[in-house]
C-alpha cells in the first residue's frame, strides 16, 4: 500500500471522521476507498444500488445522519415488501435490500441501544426472508464461556419436495465464515446458491460478532477459532444428512481470515475456499485501516484502540503461526487489483501454506473481485468444489 493512498489513516480519528463528513456532504464518497468497497461488496451481496446512493448522497456525517437515513430506507423496503404477496420471490429479494441497509446502518452504530435495536431489526427481517425460501433454516446455538455462538444450518432437500428415495442421502458441507464488513445474514443469497449447487450449508458467527455479540461475548484469543472449529465439527459429525469427509472453509475478506485462523488452529478441514482473503501481515494490514474500520474491530472484540494492534502481534500472528499449519487443499481468488488486501500478500500467503494451493488471480478485480464476481468467479468456485468432493 502506498503512502500516498493510505495518507488518511495517519491523521488523528476525529480529523478522520470530519474529513470524510465533508466529502459525504459533498457527494464524493465513492472516491473513498472504503466507502467504495462497501458499496461495491454490497451491490455483489444483493443490495440495491440506488439505495445506497441515497443513503450515502443524503447524509453529511458519519454518525447519526446516515444512520437514520440506512434505517429510513430499510423500513420503507420492509413495506414494499409486504405488499408484494403474489411474487414470494421478488419479496423476498425485497426484504434481502433491507437487511443489506441494517447492516449498513451497523458500521455507524457503536452506542449499545442503536446496535441492539438495529440487530434486532435486521434478524426480524432474516426471519421474513426465511419464511420465504424454499429450503427450511435451523438456528443453532454453540454454548460460550459468555453467552452463545449462533449459526444458520440448511441442506437441500429440508424443503420436503424431494422424493422419499432421497431422504437419507448426505451432503457435501460449506461452512461460510463471516469477517469484519459482513454478519451471517448478508450471506443468505450465498446460501441458496451453494443449496441449488447441492451442498449443505453452515453459515456461523464468529465470537463477538453479529447476533451472538447480543448474547455479550467477544473476541478474545487465537483460541476462539479452535474452541468454535471443534463445536462445528462435533455438530456435522453428528448430523445425518452430513458426508463429514466432505467439508470446506469458505470466506469472502475478513471471512478469509476467520477461515485461515480455524484451518490453522484444526487440521480436520481439508478445503478451504478464500475471496479476497486478508490472510497475509494482518498487523500491517490493520494499521492501514481508516478509523471507521478499526472501530468495526474493536466493536467486534471489545478492546480499546491501542490493543488492536498487541492482539493481532501476539494472537493472529498469520506468517509464522497460523497459515504454516493450514493443511487444507485451498483455492485463493484475488483481485489484481484490490487495494483492502493488495495481491502481493496473497502470492507470499501462497508459499506459506503447509496445504496445496491453487491460487486465482482475477485481472482487473479489486477487492471481492468485483463485477465478475457472481457470473464468472463462482461458478468457477462451484466446479472446484464439485470436483474436490467427487
Amino acid at each position: 500500500m502506498s503512502l500516498k493512498k493510505n495518507i488518511i489513516t495517519l491523521l488523528p480519528d476525529k480529523w478522520q471522521d470530519q474529513l470524510l463528513a465533508r466529502v459525504i456532504a459533498s457527494n464524493n464518497w465513492r472516491k473513498v476507498p472504503t466507502f467504495n468497497m462497501l458499496f461495491e461488496s454490497y451491490s455483489i451481496m444483493g443490495a440495491d444500488r440506488d439505495d445506497m446512493v441515497k443513503a450515502f448522497s443524503n447524509s453529511t456525517d458519519l454518525n447519526k445522519d446516515f444512520y437514520i437515513n440506512c434505517r429510513v430506507i430499510a423500513k420503507n423496503r420492509e413495506k414494499n415488501a409486504e405488499k408484494m404477496t403474489g411474487n414470494l420471490n421478488e419479496a423476498r429479494k425485497e426484504y434481502f435490500k433491507a437487511l443489506i441497509l441494517y447492516f449498513l446502518a451497523d458500521w455507524v452504530s457503536f452506542e449499545e441501544n442503536q446496535i441492539c435495536e438495529n440487530y434486532q431489526d435486521l434478524l426480524a427481517v432474516t426471519n421474513k426472508i426465511d419464511n420465504l425460501a424454499a429450503h427450511k433454516t435451523e438456528k443453532i446455538f454453540f454454548s460460550w464461556k459468555k453467552g452463545k455462538i449462533a449459526a444458520r444450518f440448511r441442506y437441500p432437500d429440508s424443503d420436503g419436495s424431494t422424493f422419499d428415495s432421497m431422504r437419507n442421502k448426505k451432503y457435501p458441507v460449506i461452512i461460510i465464515v463471516q469477517g469484519n464488513d459482513t454478519v451471517k445474514e448478508c450471506f443468505i443469497m450465498l446460501e441458496d446458491m451453494l443449496l441449488n449447487n447441492g451442498f449443505a450449508v453452515l453459515n456461523v458467527d464468529q465470537s463477538g460478532w453479529g447476533e451472538s455479540r447480543l448474547t455479550g461475548n467477544r473476541f478474545e484469543s487465537l483460541n476462539d477459532a479452535k474452541v468454535l472449529a471443534n463445536m462445528m465439527l462435533d455438530f456435522l459429525k453428528s448430523n445425518p444428512h452430513i458426508d463429514e469427509t466432505k467439508k470446506s472453509l469458505f470466506g469472502f475478506s475478513g471471512g478469509g481470515t476467520w477461515s485461515a485462523m480455524t484451518a490453522g488452529t484444526d487440521q480436520r478441514f481439508d478445503h478451504m475456499v478464500l475471496v479476497g482473503g486478508g490472510i497475509y501481515d494482518l498487523v500491517k494490514m490493520l494499521h492501514w485501516l481508516p478509523a471507521i474500520q478499526k472501530r468495526q474491530v474493536m466493536k467486534h472484540w471489545g478492546c480499546k484502540k491501542s490493543e488492536i494492534r498487541g492482539i493481532s502481534r501476539s494472537e493472529l500472528d498469520f506468517n509464522n503461526k497460523i497459515l504454516p499449519n493450514i493443511t487444507a487443499k485451498c483455492l485463493l481468488v484475488h483481485g489484481e487489483k484490490d487495494t483492502l488486501a493488495p495481491v502481493e500478500g496473497i502470492y507470499k500467503a501462497k508459499e506459506l501454506i503447509k496445504g496445496p494451493v491453487e491460487l486465482k488471480i482475477i485481472p482487473g478485480g479489486n477487492h471481492m473481485c468485483s463485477d465478475t464476481l457472481m457470473d464468472q468467479e463462482m461458478p468457477f468456485i462451484m466446479k472446484w468444489l464439485h470436483e474436490k468432493f467427487r
